[in-house]
């Protein structure tokens, strides 16, 4: 079976970088049959950036599927297309601001292969620390990081879609500094986690999956709402969610925690503990200046709100 690597990509030039860095140094894009980018409006610098990376990496099996920018079908038939255009294969997908081990591939793939003959097997996700799923587990296989949690501001241990960790930002910037290093940070999990997949049946996050032809099928495709429309088909038809528990991935920003992790050097910092960065991109203004530019361009959104023209 074929397997297919599905990233999208929109607006977040930023993101992608370091999310196609992260992919190329630790050298996982090259086990895939096909490297297929799905582009969601994506044109001028953030085109040119796209059209340079598959001129400087012809060894890599690359594809575009390529839309105009929206939400809802407009990524979904993204996928859709991607899938129809490669039919019978095993599909990862991931957003232009996921960041991943040099192993998460074999950790989902092993997943899968562990479940793929169960008839109820949806997906298999990864363990993202910022989300309610990723927080829950990994504060469960870490008593003493659960015991520091409890201790923040609005911090609760619960596994849902909407637990604290996806509602405060400080929360999830606290929980992705603890693991900022993924290579150091499975290490740690693989050596406490007794059990290596997680079962449960209900709403995921899209980030960071990993699914069959059956499944995209019995399905109808991806829906227009996909993350939303997904995960409730899922919990009405008592279908499996396998949470990879080896697998610590980064989605660097849910759509509630983008301006507060944008005004930190968050982003910076994951490259710098993952990636070799050269001296400029260590010292305060190679850190700071993408930050301030991150913070100026909130200010016409903050001033539309202070001036209530949005309302």
């Amino acid at each position: 079976m074929n397997k297919i690597l599905m990233i999208l990509t929109s607006h977040r030039l930023d993101c992608f970088r370091l999310c196609m860095d992260m992919l190329i140094h630790g050298g996982s894009i090259h086990r895939f049959d096909r490297v297929v980018l799905l582009l969601n409006g994506v044109k001028g610098r953030h085109l040119r950036y796209v059209q340079k990376l598959q001129a400087r990496h012809p060894d890599i099996p690359w594809d575009t599927v390529a839309g105009p920018r929206g939400r809802g079908w407009f990524i979904s038939n993204l996928q859709n297309e991607c899938v129809r255009r490669y039919p019978d294969s095993l599909y990862f997908k991931i957003d232009e601001d996921t960041f991943v081990s040099a192993d998460w591939d074999q950790e989902l793939l092993a997943a899968y292969e562990a479940h793929r003959d169960r008839p109820d097997l949806s997906l298999v996700t990864a363990t993202i620390p910022n989300n309610g799923l990723g927080c829950w587990q990994l504060l469960n296989v870490f008593p003493d990081l659960r015991e520091k949690f409890l201790q923040l501001p609005h911090a609760a241990h619960h596994p849902g879609a909407s637990s604290p960790v996806w509602f405060y930002p400080h929360l999830a910037e606290w929980m992705i500094r603890e693991f900022i290093h993924l290579d150091t940070a499975n290490q740690r999990v693989r050596a406490v986690v007794t059990e290596p997949w997680v079962h449960f049946h209900e709403r995921f996050s899209i980030n960071c999956i990993c699914y069959d032809y059956r499944h995209w099928q019995e399905i109808g495709g991806v829906q227009e709402q996909d993350e939303v429309g997904w995960g409730q088909w899922i919990t009405e038809n008592r279908k499996l969610v396998v949470l990879a528990a080896r697998a610590v991935c980064h989605h660097y920003t849910f759509f509630n925690q983008q301006d507060w992790l944008d005004r930190s050097t968050l982003l910076e910092d994951i490259r710098a503990a993952n990636l070799p960065v050269t001296r400029w991109e260590q010292s305060f203004l190679g850190r700071g200046l993408p930050r301030w530019g991150r913070m100026v361009r909130q200010v016409p959104a903050i001033l539309k709100r202070r001036l209530g023209l949005g309302r």
